[in-house]
């Protein structure tokens, strides 16, 4: 944990939401190892307020746990909807549970609720210790099951990392509950953000830091693996998109608008594949590759349409200051291999947009006719 909040300038992004909830989480479970050993090595010891140390440790750790848990659904949540308002509606509600946790922690100073030291620093857990658990436990599970039932709604593979977080999680807590002692809840919890983390330096790797689409590294990536998909019986169908007058938007209002154009394509294009299982790679500059393991007409048209429906509403939508028009090239990988594969996108999509600039000419010519 340690490690991972010194390195925090170096991949995650710690000035975004997400990034400090999960070094929060990190900065949490660090304390909470730390609290943890050191109520178990106090546990039994007689001397000067040794009691009281080791009550307050409990007390601290009981009071972490429920703020890293809430601070996990939160993570999960706004990683899939990337909303901030949504957080600040629900979670001061949903963290209603945690809070009460914090509160009946912090009763356990006077008398016991859910643990008690003996005069002799013995800790015992009373009957109502399971509530905490199963508190974390909900808030823990609450975000493997957004994550899962929302897996559609993004175009990032979220719902493995939960999953290689969750994992130790459940088996470390799960023995410690069981076997009095063994302390490991907190060191697995340690070990599934590690697993994340490791997950999100991946995930850093292959996405496109202005679109969060894919990028070209994710792309080298798949095709790596397309030898065997062939092989397999699957077919790779791709879509080579570029932005027609992309140079004038940039010239004539700016790169923010620039940006803010190849931003809203990209989510054009993920509104358009969602009910696939297309990657939406930006392919660089003004250029977007949409990959199909289908060779269908029919799917391809109909992603065709969705595109072509998503731009007409960005258009009628009065963002952008000029209308976004895209040209495609469209070409089915097959035996002639990957170099043809691309070739022939990139000629199809350059006809197309040859096309679009002499029809813009020829209305242009003729209106300064009429005039």
């Amino acid at each position: 944990m340690l490690v991972i909040l010194l390195s925090r300038h170096r991949r995650i992004r710690s000035s975004s939401l997400d990034g400090k909830l999960f070094y929060g989480m990190c900065l949490s479970c660090l304390f909470l190892c730390i609290m943890e050993t050191v109520g178990f090595m106090l546990d039994g010891q007689q001397f000067f307020a040794a009691r009281q140390i080791s009550i307050l440790c409990s007390v601290v750790t009981l009071c972490l746990a429920a703020i890293l848990s809430v601070f996990w659904g939160c993570y999960v949540d706004y990683r899939l909807f990337q909303d901030r308002a949504r957080i600040i509606k629900i979670y001061p509600f949903a963290a209603i549970p945690a809070i009460l946790i914090c509160v009946a922690a912090v009763c356990n100073l006077f008398f016991g609720v859910f643990f008690w030291v003996t005069d002799d620093n013995i800790y015992y857990r009373t009957q109502l210790f399971f509530i905490p658990c199963a508190v974390m436990y909900c808030y823990i599970t609450y975000g493997a099951v957004l994550s899962y039932c929302c897996r559609k709604r993004v175009d990032k593979y979220l719902f493995m990392p939960v999953m290689s977080f969750l994992l130790p999680v459940y088996v470390g807590s799960a023995i410690q509950l069981l076997f009095y002692g063994i302390a490991l809840t907190w060191v697995s919890v340690a070990l599934g953000l590690t697993l994340l983390y490791i997950n999100l330096q991946s995930e850093d790797i292959f996405l496109d830091p202005l679109t969060d689409l894919y990028n070209r590294n994710y792309l080298m990536h798949y095709m790596d693996r397309v030898p065997r998909q062939i092989r397999a019986g699957m077919h790779i169908t791709g879509i080579l998109l570029d932005v027609n007058n992309f140079k004038l938007i940039n010239d004539t209002y700016g790169h923010v608008q620039g940006d803010g154009v190849l931003l809203a394509v990209g989510q054009i294009l993920l509104r358009a594949t969602r009910d696939s299982r297309a990657a939406v790679v930006r392919y660089g500059g003004d250029e977007f590759l949409t990959l199909l393991p289908s060779s269908q007409p029919e799917e391809i048209r109909c992603i065709k349409d969705r595109i072509g429906r998503e731009l007409h509403q960005y258009n009628s939508s009065g963002k952008t200051p000029l209308p976004v028009s895209l040209s495609a090239g469209i070409s089915e990988l097959g035996e002639s291999g990957l170099f043809q594969f691309f070739q022939d996108m990139d000629r199809a999509m350059y006809q197309e947009k040859k096309a679009f600039y002499l029809n813009v000419t020829g209305a242009t010519n003729s209106g300064s006719d009429a005039r």
